[in-house]
């Protein structure tokens, strides 16, 4: 019995067509909590890369994060798509079509400059107060021109294009190539970094032998010169769902307000509005 009732759940879900504007907007919101879970995982094991140890950490990171916001960025792109033409009747289909959302790939850097067109004309005659038009445009030009930013969505990038499969094809090539290793991509960042901050380069230099705290400065570099560029990444972007840049219906994802750090936002500006 239990296995036939299984079986007819599986055909029903089977013959399930998913139609309607409001049950395509449910499931468009479903969406974006299940990517900004994916980011959240590749946040936390991010922080778990150290100096010496192997590539799960790297693999398990950048799989998550590329598949979080390359999800996230397509679903704000339908959700512009739907607020653009819902009040026009020469669409007859509000949602971006399969091939439109195709055409982006997984490239994360070409996700982020059609998210950057939802600020065209976005400052002029408009009824947003002077913190909210501040605030946009500091996030206009941190996704615009942040070059550790897009160096970081390159690499991020790179793993979900052809990163994940890299051994195999290091394995088979005639002519492989050690540069298009995202985990290569990322450790050679993070000795520029390096060389950069002088405290911990000579730190790091001056306790090769030592892997815990080898291990320490590698994980710290990480915590502060490349995870608080993603964390703005997001904010910035949820900030287009909470300030109806997207449309209503993004206003109303309640995934992205759980999940990605805007209470602190609207509190803020709630008391510089009182």
């Amino acid at each position: 019995m239990e296995i036939n009732s299984e079986e007819n759940l599986l055909n029903k879900f089977k013959d399930l067509e998913i139609t309607s504007d409001s049950e395509k907007l449910r499931f468009l919101e479903e969406t974006v909590n299940e990517s900004v879970k994916f980011i959240n995982c590749g946040l936390h094991y991010l922080s778990r890369i150290n100096f010496a140890n192997n590539n799960l950490s790297y693999a398990l990171s950048f799989l998550n994060l590329s598949r979080g916001f390359e999800l996230l960025m397509k679903c704000m792109i339908c959700y512009k798509k739907y607020d653009n033409t819902k009040e026009d009747r020469r669409f007859k289909k509000h949602f971006p079509t399969k091939e439109e959302m195709m055409g982006y790939g997984h490239n994360l850097n070409k996700l982020r400059k059609e998210i950057m067109k939802n600020y065209q004309g976005l400052f002029r005659g408009k009824t947003f107060n002077s913190k909210m038009i501040s605030q946009l445009k500091e996030d206009r030009d941190f996704i615009s021109k942040d070059k550790k930013l897009i160096r970081i969505l390159k690499i991020i990038s790179k793993y979900g294009t052809k990163g994940r499969y890299y051994e195999l094809n290091y394995i088979t090539s005639d002519n492989p190539k050690y540069n298009e290793n995202p985990k290569f991509e990322m450790e050679k960042l993070i000795m520029e970094i390096l060389k950069k901050d002088e405290q911990l380069g000579n730190n790091f230099v001056n306790n090769r032998d030592n892997f815990l705290i080898d291990n320490k400065i590698w994980q710290e570099i990480i915590e502060r010169y490349i995870k608080p560029n993603l964390n703005k990444f997001l904010e910035a972007l949820s900030r287009q769902f909470s300030l109806e840049i997207l449309g209503d219906k993004a206003r109303e994802c309640n995934a992205i307000d759980k999940y990605a750090y805007l209470k602190d936002y609207k509190v803020k500006n709630k008391d510089a509005d009182n």
